[in-house]
């Protein structure tokens, strides 16, 4: 099976020295689409594989078998999924899509789409046996439209375990003593409480200042421009983080922490390998939070969306939804870590994960 992979990719060659935003680039936008196209790829089988898109979609046709898209929030109001359409009619085989997510502030399904990503939408409806969607409501933003070829799956970074699933050997809050944060300041704008959700962020790198905690980012540019240690505009990004948190600490001690503990990763592994020194994560990035549960770490969404509220729901994944949470409190947020929950669900949910890949045409690895 030779695949050709559109969407996310698990990993990007970069020049030594460039600038950190420009590797940002080539990870789509957010370093955790690296883990949804690696864990896609983690569990099926390919003799062949690409994601160079300078190649001309005939010639994909010719040497390729199938393209496989690692899906993300593409059903969104300013996403134009276009030119992506027009290369997989172009290269004319068969399609599967995983992962595909509709991202809105409340869940009426009749979202405003570009005409780009409307073509998208029916063009991957019929080449794929089922479109395997984030959550429920992305399934039924799908069949308002009259696509009904669509299986519920989840995020394919939630299956890198395999049919080992995840284990967690969860200590007691007294014992908690290292943590990580993730949270971002480009989503207010569509989250469910805009006000609230800005507030609840700043409380987030507020308990980064107050517990030395390390902040992993994944699309804050001023953010991974200071965590790439040879970025040349590292005075400016100090500037914007300081500005925003100007009511939560004293200029000096913002500087001091976001200087020496926000945290970049451009590699996965080494992302994974990190995040294992942590005993509690917890943050509105939810593939922030799901490096952590891969590596038997506790972690918690605080879910400022339908993208990440209905996913979290639909998988088990601890979460709390910015709508209940009035404040951060790091040992009422560890309270609702029900990781024997998560588990339990894990191990009905891979079997049909397995299955929906197989109808896919896809081979799953052992």
């Amino acid at each position: 099976m030779k695949i050709f992979l559109l969407g996310a990719t698990p990993s990007f060659s970069a020049q030594v020295g460039e600038d950190p935003i420009s590797k940002l680039a080539k990870t789509g936008g957010n370093t955790g689409n690296q883990l949804i196209a690696r864990g896609l790829l983690d569990r099926i089988v390919y003799d062949g594989l690409s994601w160079d898109h300078s190649i001309d979609p005939r010639a994909v046709h010719e040497r390729f078998d199938m393209i496989v898209v690692a899906a993300a929030n593409f059903l969104f109001p300013t996403f134009d999924f276009g030119g992506m359409a027009q290369y997989i009619e172009r290269a004319d085989l068969p399609v599967a899509v995983v992962g595909l997510g509709a991202q809105s502030n409340n869940y009426d399904p009749n979202i405003n789409l570009m005409p780009g990503t409307e073509r998208f939408v029916k063009v991957v409806a019929e080449r794929a046996v089922s479109i395997g969607v984030r959550g429920p409501h992305t399934q039924e933003v799908l069949a308002l439209r009259g696509v009904h070829n669509v299986t519920v799956t989840g995020c394919p970074s939630y299956y890198m375990g395999g049919p080992h699933g995840m284990n967690f050997p969860q200590r007691p809050f007294e014992e908690v003593r290292r943590l990580s944060i993730n949270a971002s300041r480009d989503v207010v704008a569509h989250s469910f409480d805009k006000e609230r959700m800005l507030r609840l962020v700043r409380e987030i790198y507020g308990t980064g200042l107050s517990w030395n905690a390390d902040f992993v980012a994944q699309s804050e540019q001023a953010e991974i421009s200071l965590a790439d240690k040879q970025a040349r505009n590292s005075e400016e990004a100090l500037k914007e983080i300081a500005t925003f948190l100007a009511n939560v600490a004293p200029e000096a001690d913002v500087r001091k922490w976001a200087a020496d503990h926000v945290r970049v990763f451009f590699d996965v592994d080494d992302w994974l390998d990190t995040v294992q020194n942590y005993d509690f994560v917890f943050g509105s990035r939810f593939h922030g939070c799901m490096a952590a549960l891969q590596r038997g770490v506790p972690a918690l969404v605080i879910c400022h969306d339908t993208r990440t509220e209905d996913m979290c729901r639909f998988l088990g994944m601890p979460f709390v939804s910015i709508v209940d949470l009035d404040k951060i409190d790091v040992a009422q947020l560890y309270s609702r870590v029900g990781l024997g929950s998560l588990a339990r669900r894990y191990q009905g949910l891979y079997p049909a994960y397995t299955r929906f890949l197989s109808a896919n045409k896809l081979i799953v690895k052992n």
